[in-house]
């Protein structure tokens, strides 16, 4: 008979940041009624996972998203006597649903999730993005905070209440001063809370409308940048690695993940095409 297997590793990356990151091996472990302060995503990665909630029963595949508002009580188990695993994240909702705001161009400081179990591909790609890049985004809260406003995007467009991103020739004022702080700085380790204080307004706010004329959040906007950036001097020749750090990437795994959704190529595989 094989030996029982159940494992439970949460990463806290820290309240400021709004998530706390759970990857969970379960074979005979099962979960008492519970519920959470904070709004839970997670993906289904392996067996069956069988939960409760709302009244209704549900058995989770792999890929599937399982989705608790802040106080849905719930419970889980494998289901079919077999080992399942999942990931979860759990979000502060006092960070997560402005995000969703800002995504819907709505004001939201609470939002009630309708569905709780339901397939996603995009949103699982997103949830499971997170989870392995976790100890990166416990060093840059930029890093944490793009990664949580794609997930805002991604939920509000599966409710239907998503804003397309626009873009507009004519610029406020304080987004200028915004846009050249970013252009100057962009070595630095910048942060929403910093550009925020450059525009003398919320940082929900400036998310908002720096997309509405931009066409970008501000997390978009200064990868962008970091990225074009990095394109000139890759085909200078200077190392991917050095690259990386001199344009504020965490390491240089962060600049290629980045550069390739960009480009559909790493820096490495970019560099050596254009020197070869």
């Amino acid at each position: 008979m094989a030996k029982a297997t159940n494992s439970f590793k949460f990463l806290d990356t820290g309240r400021s940041r709004g998530v706390t990151v759970l990857n969970a091996v379960m074979s005979d472990f099962s979960y008492g009624k519970h519920a959470h302060e904070e709004l839970a995503i997670g993906v289904t990665t392996k067996g069956v996972q069988e939960f409760s909630c709302k009244g209704s029963k549900f058995r989770s595949l792999p890929g599937n998203i399982i989705l608790f508002n802040p106080g849905e009580v719930h419970d889980g188990n494998p289901g079919l006597g077999q080992t399942m695993k999942y990931t979860m994240l759990y979000l502060n909702p006092s960070k997560f649903y402005p995000l969703m705001g800002c995504a819907s161009n709505q004001d939201l400081n609470e939002y009630r999730i309708p569905r709780t179990h339901f397939a996603d591909p995009v949103l699982s790609s997103l949830v499971l993005e997170i989870s392995r890049n976790a100890l990166e985004i416990n060093n840059s809260p930029l890093e944490c905070e793009h990664g949580l406003y794609r997930i805002a995007s991604r939920v509000s467009k599966i409710m239907g209440i998503f804003q397309p991103n626009n873009w507009t020739g004519v610029k406020d004022a304080e987004l200028l001063r915004v846009r050249d702080y970013i252009h100057d700085n962009i070595e630095e380790d910048i942060s929403i809370d910093d550009l925020s204080r450059v525009a003398n307004i919320s940082k929900y706010h400036l998310i908002r409308i720096f997309r509405s004329q931009f066409g970008l959040t501000p997390h978009q906007y200064i990868l962008n940048h970091r990225i074009n950036q990095a394109r000139e001097v890759l085909r200078k020749g200077f190392s991917p690695t050095r690259v990386a750090h001199e344009f504020g990437f965490y390491d240089a795994s962060h600049m290629n993940r980045h550069f390739k959704r960009a480009y559909g190529v790493t820096p490495k595989q970019y560099q050596s095409q254009l020197t070869a």
